[in-house]
C-alpha cells in the first residue's frame, strides 16, 4: 500500500474526528447544533437519500482503493485511475492536509457558533474573526480542498466525478446559506461580504 493512498482515508477520518468532538464539547455546554423543529419537505428527504447512497458508494471505493480490496459491487473503470503521477498524488495529499489544518482552525474559531441547518430559532453570534476573516466559509472550502485531494490522490472517474459534485452542491449550498445569512444578521452579515471573499 503506498503511502500517499493512506491520505484521503486519514484525512476523511480527521476531520470527522474534529467535528464530532467540537459537537461533544458544545453539546457539554448545552449548545444545541442541529436545527431541530424544522420540517423537512419530501424532496428533502429524497435529496438526502441520494446524498447517502452516494456517499456510501464513494467511501466503499476509497476503502478499496486504500486497501486494494476487490470491488465486485462497482465497475472496474470506475476505480481505475487515469494516470499514476506520484507528483499529482503528493499535491493531493498536501490539499488533504491542508483540509485538516483548515477544519481545525475552523472549528476553533466557531466557538459557540456552530450550527447545522438553517434555523431561525437557533443561532448564534456571527464570527468574522480569525480565520473567518480570511474566508467567509472555512468549514466548506475544507470540504471543498478534501475533496479535490482525494481526486488528486486517486485520479479516477468515480473520484474525480464526486469532487465535482461536492464542490458544485457545495456552492449550492453556500448560496442558499448566504440569503438565509443575509435575512437574518442584515447589515451585519451585509458589511462581512463586503470585506471577506466567499472563498478566499
Amino acid at each position: 500500500m503506498c503511502f500517499l493512498s493512506i491520505f484521503p482515508l486519514a484525512g476523511l477520518l480527521i476531520i470527522v474526528l474534529l467535528i464530532l468532538i467540537k459537537v461533544l464539547v458544545l453539546r457539554k455546554q448545552w449548545v444545541q447544533v442541529s436545527a431541530k423543529g424544522t420540517k423537512k419537505k419530501p424532496a428533502f428527504i429524497l435529496v438526502y437519500i441520494v446524498f447517502l447512497l452516494l456517499f456510501m458508494i464513494w467511501l466503499w471505493g476509497l476503502a478499496g482503493s486504500v486497501f486494494h480490496l476487490q470491488q465486485p459491487v462497482l465497475p472496474s473503470f470506475l476505480t481505475h485511475r487515469f494516470t499514476e503521477s506520484v507528483m499529482l498524488q503528493a499535491t493531493g495529499a498536501v490539499f488533504i492536509a491542508v483540509s485538516d489544518l483548515l477544519m481545525l482552525f475552523t472549528l476553533l474559531h466557531f466557538k459557540s457558533s456552530l450550527r447545522f441547518g438553517l434555523s431561525k430559532n437557533n443561532q448564534g453570534k456571527l464570527i468574522t474573526t480569525g480565520i473567518f476573516s480570511i474566508s467567509r466559509n472555512p468549514f466548506f472550502l475544507s470540504i471543498d480542498l478534501f475533496f479535490i485531494g482525494q481526486a488528486m490522490v486517486f485520479p479516477a472517474p468515480l473520484f474525480v466525478a464526486m469532487a465535482l459534485f461536492a464542490v458544485l452542491s457545495i456552492h449550492f449550498f453556500i448560496l442558499k446559506e448566504e440569503k438565509f445569512l443575509s435575512s437574518y444578521y442584515s447589515k451585519e452579515y451585509l458589511d462581512y461580504t463586503q470585506k471577506i471573499r466567499r472563498y478566499f
